[in-house]
């Protein structure tokens, strides 16, 4: 549900109208070259991607070791890199009286401690993103 003022909406009927495609390309673009850059390294996992499946990316995130202090690096180096969800839904307050503990879902626990953010969004360049890439490689190399 979204109430937009006047201005607001005439500059989203104007992306949807004219860029919507664009964005959704570049979007995808720059999410595979992450794909391709980031994939074999040992201390990340990165979601399997789905033949046939079109994946539209807000974030663009993965799985990695030493997840904080990775997040730490990337945004020392002026990297935007984010921790979106560290606390799963049944450990948040609103869950509290379901009576769920830690450990009743260990696979969304573990995404929890291990998931990190990288923007991916349309104004993201191929250099930036081997920029990143070549930051998350050093990071490793010096553990």
């Amino acid at each position: 549900n979204s109430r937009l003022d006047t201005i607001q909406a005439v500059v989203a009927k104007h992306l949807i109208e004219k860029k919507l495609d664009k964005i959704t390309e570049n979007r995808i673009k720059n999410a595979l070259m992450y794909d391709s850059l980031l994939r074999d390294m040992p201390f990340l996992k990165i979601p399997e991607r789905k033949i046939g499946n079109k994946e539209v990316f807000h974030l663009y995130t993965f799985q990695a070791k030493k997840r904080n202090k990775l997040a730490e690096f990337l945004n020392i180096n002026g990297i935007d890199a984010k921790i979106h969800y560290p606390i799963p839904m049944h450990l948040q307050p609103a869950a509290k009286k379901y009576n769920y503990f830690e450990g009743d879902f260990p696979v969304a626990e573990k995404l929890c401690k291990t998931t990190i953010s990288l923007p991916v969004h349309e104004f993201v360049t191929e250099k930036e993103i081997i920029y990143v890439s070549d930051l998350i490689k050093k990071f490793y190399s010096q553990l």
